[in-house]
C-alpha cells in the first residue's frame, strides 16, 4: 500500500466521520425551521458538546428564547461564548445584544460595545450600525474598558 493509498483511506474515513455531524446539524435546522424546537435541541446539544460551532450558536438561541428548552440566559451566554471563542460572528453580536439589554446580567455598556466591536470587525453590518448609535452613550471610562477587553480578547483568541 502506497502513501497515497493510505492518505486516501484516511481522507475517506475523515469524510465519513464528519458527514453524520453535518447531517445531525441539518436535521436540527430542519426541525428548528418547522417549529420543532425540542427536536432541534436534541439534535444540536450533543454536537455543541463536541465543539460544533453552529450547533453551539443555535443551541444558545434556543436557550435565549426559551424555544424547546427552558429560557436560561446563563446557558445562552455560555454557548454563545463557546461559539465566539471559535470566531463565530453572529455569536459576537448576540453577546453584544445580551449585555446591551441586560439579559441574564446587569447591563454592561463596556461588554456590549466590546462584542459589537468584535462583530463589526468581522463584517457584521448590524453591529457596525449599532456601534455608531451606542458609542455616544459610553463614558470615557467605559470606552477605555471596552478597548482593554477587546485587546485582551483578540490577543487570547487569534484566528
Amino acid at each position: 500500500m502506497t502513501t497515497l493509498d493510505r492518505l486516501l483511506i484516511a481522507l475517506a474515513a475523515l469524510m465519513l466521520a464528519v458527514t453524520p455531524a453535518c447531517a445531525d446539524f441539518d436535521s436540527g435546522l430542519e426541525a428548528y425551521t418547522s417549529g420543532s424546537f425540542e427536536q432541534a435541541a436534541r439534535e444540536w446539544a450533543p454536537l455543541a458538546e463536541q465543539g460544533q460551532v453552529e450547533a453551539q450558536y443555535h443551541l444558545a438561541l434556543l436557550y435565549e428564547e426559551g424555544q424547546g428548552l427552558d429560557k436560561n440566559y446563563d446557558l445562552a451566554r455560555f454557548w454563545f461564548l463557546r461559539a465566539a471563542q471559535k470566531g463565530y460572528v453572529d455569536a459576537y453580536f448576540a453577546l453584544g445584544e445580551m449585555y446591551a439589554a441586560g439579559r441574564g446580567s446587569e447591563v454592561s455598556r463596556s461588554l456590549a460595545y466590546h462584542w459589537y466591536t468584535m462583530a463589526a470587525a468581522s463584517g457584521h453590518a448590524r453591529a457596525k450600525e449599532l456601534m455608531g448609535r451606542y458609542a455616544p452613550k459610553l463614558s470615557t471610562e467605559q470606552m477605555a474598558e471596552s478597548s482593554r477587553i477587546t485587546k485582551a480578547w483578540t490577543q487570547a483568541h487569534a484566528f
